[in-house]
């Protein structure tokens, strides 16, 4: 009868020492921690030596040479004075999106706004047709209401604001969402709904539909813009 050789099974310790060797991953050092760039006392002296010496020949060359010195110190004037007015433009162009400054006039620049700008600038609205406990609502979960205040005569309104682009219309859902939160959800008697473009044939036909005390005021982008001008009546009105 032929025998059969077996090798040795390892320890059960010595496989589970292998699992843990081969589960556990290489610790990667930092260039700094494997001595790369690791300079010693001595070496540092000599660096802060070397620099000191360089800052001293330069002052000196310049002293000597004081067109040198006018010309940097006229460049280094140009280049912070430009730095600081691209700084100030882009501060201002954001504090615009944001809603703030002069009213919009054209509904490109309405469209320009950010959505929090947008909604802002609505708010603004609110205000200055005499609307008080003006707050703005919008953000995540604002359950379909960006702006709510309280009408000159009383009543509160809810407004959601729609920043879309020409083309990009209203549609219905946005109808349905409101229309079933104004009431009940932010205890408004009356919702509008004001947007940088239009609504839907189906929207609209949806809103008509509705009882006349119970239909949503729809502000597109022509009724937006008389509005801010003046000439049109608030979403209230």
């Amino acid at each position: 009868m032929a025998s059969t050789s077996r090798s040795p099974r390892p320890s059960r310790s010595r496989r589970s020492r292998k699992r843990r060797l081969a589960g556990r991953r290489p610790t990667r050092r930092s260039t700094f921690a494997r001595g790369a760039v690791r300079l010693s006392t001595g070496e540092w002296l000599i660096i802060g030596i070397l620099i000191a010496l360089a800052i001293t020949g330069i002052s000196d060359y310049l002293a000597q040479h004081p067109v040198v010195l006018a010309t940097l110190l006229t460049l280094l004037g140009l280049g912070g004075t430009l730095t600081a007015t691209l700084w100030g433009r882009s501060r201002y162009r954001r504090w615009r999106r944001d809603g703030h400054g002069q009213m919009p006039t054209r509904i490109d620049s309405w469209r320009a706004l950010s959505p929090d700008g947008f909604e802002r600038a609505v708010a603004r609205l609110c205000r200055r047709d005499g609307c008080t406990s003006v707050k703005v609502l919008g953000g995540t979960g604002d359950r379909a209401g960006d702006v709510k205040a309280r009408t000159p005569d009383g009543r509160w309104v809810l407004l959601q604001c729609k920043r879309y682009q020409e083309g990009n219309n209203v549609g219905s859902r946005v109808l349905y969402e409101v229309n079933g939160t104004y009431r009940v959800t932010h205890r408004c008697d009356i919702a509008a709904i004001v947007t940088t473009s239009s609504f839907t044939t189906s929207a609209v036909d949806w809103n008509s539909d509705l009882e006349p005390e119970q239909r949503l005021r729809l502000v597109g982008a022509r009724q937006l813009l008389e509005w801010a001008d003046g000439t049109g009546p608030a979403p209230w009105e």
